[in-house]
């Protein structure tokens, strides 16, 4: 039962890397922080911080 849940836990961290692969972090980086953190957190502040769209500087 608990590597059920282990693998279920590092699918989440896995898509949510995926996911930030395209961040200042990266895929690894956001991996790593969705390991020691959590990937919900890790995902609403990829979320959170994501470039506006058409917005230019």
């Amino acid at each position: 039962m608990d590597v059920i849940l282990i693998a279920i836990y590092l699918f989440f961290c896995w898509a949510v890397a995926y996911a930030g692969k395209n961040t200042r972090l990266g895929f690894w980086g956001v991996l790593l922080l969705s390991i020691f953190l959590t990937p919900l957190l890790i995902a609403i502040f990829i979320v959170l911080f994501q470039p506006r769209i058409g917005r230019k500087n």
